[in-house]
């Protein structure tokens, strides 16, 4: 009864009350003069270094907009641009991805807060599972090239698959009963964990667990996954620019920009296209990509196998 009485109380119209994001911000103008005079700064050669990687701003405008319109996080795109058109060691590829994110999906996430599509209640429930999960992959089981290349595509495709499978997701509840906070607080603990090896899944991992367990409205939950992995990369970010070293700044500081920009994308077509189709093409992207990541793995490990055996 009282779990009903919840839920009446819960489900509101929320379109009819949802404000409308502008794109353009001033501060994406100041944020990108700061880029500018870091860039001319500290790094050798500007304009020669531009000339080769220029095309990593696209790469981080797409990857913004693709995971802050799904909350499964633009290292879908990094990891296997850095990996297949760099040739960039996965760990490095990986450390890329933590520091992009934290650029872009925080700019997306002040795009979903400014909607009010995030459940703010649910993040004293979320964010301490989340950094002890990022500590647990980070410290005691650190993530290496193979376990990077091995993880990201089975991740990736579950990504994928649980997008799909919540397409249709006809949940109406703008928050959670109190018996989801232990449950939602274990989703966001295994989401920060895998995110430490591969940079995707607590958000996906979490907003997919709150609209299937509990029915919670899927921009809601989309809103609330987005802040999660905001948070998460700014966390990992932090730890491998300062204690683990090894980011690949001169190509980091592209897919910087592009994220600057292409952040707030993601919520603000989600107000004019139709979600579902986006979703849906992203989720057989998203597939795909993790079974060219594990395709090649598999070749590795193959590979590797014939060496031990001459």
């Amino acid at each position: 009864m009282e779990d009903s009485l919840f839920e009446e109380a819960q489900t509101l119209p929320i379109a009819a009350a949802r404000p409308r994001l502008r794109y353009f911000s001033p501060w994406l103008v100041v944020f990108t003069v700061v880029w500018l005079v870091i860039y001319i700064r500290f790094f050798p050669s500007p304009g020669a270094l531009a000339a080769r990687n220029w095309p990593l701003v696209l790469v981080g405008v797409a990857g913004a907009t693709i995971g802050n319109l799904t909350a499964i996080g633009g290292g879908l795109l990094f990891v296997p641009t850095m990996i297949f058109a760099y040739s960039a060691n996965p760990l490095a590829a990986l450390k890329l991805a933590f520091v992009t994110q934290a650029v872009g999906m925080t700019s997306g996430a002040s795009g979903w807060l400014n909607r009010g599509e995030v459940p703010l209640r649910l993040l004293k429930w979320t964010v301490p599972p989340l950094i002890a999960g990022s500590l647990i992959s980070s410290f005691l089981y650190r993530p290496s090239p193979m376990l990077v290349k091995g993880l990201f595509g089975p991740i990736t495709i579950i990504a994928g698959l649980l997008t799909l499978y919540t397409l249709d997701h006809k949940g109406g509840l703008r928050d959670l009963p109190p018996k989801a906070n232990f449950w939602v607080a274990l989703a966001a603990l295994i989401g920060g964990i895998i995110t430490g090896w591969v940079a995707i899944g607590e958000g996906e991992i979490v907003a997919a667990f709150c609209m299937l367990a509990f029915r919670l409205n899927a921009n809601r939950a989309l809103g609330l996954g987005v802040v999660l992995l905001s948070i998460n990369s700014i966390f990992l970010a932090l730890l491998h620019s300062f204690v683990f070293g090894g980011v690949p700044w001169q190509w980091a500081i592209f897919t910087m920009l592009g994220v600057l920009w292409g952040g707030r994308l993601g919520p603000f077509v989600g107000q004019w296209l139709s979600l579902h189709t986006a979703k849906k093409f992203f989720a057989v992207v998203a597939v795909l990509d993790g079974l060219l990541i594990l395709l090649q793995a598999m070749g590795v490990l193959a590979r590797i196998k014939a060496g031990w055996g001459r």
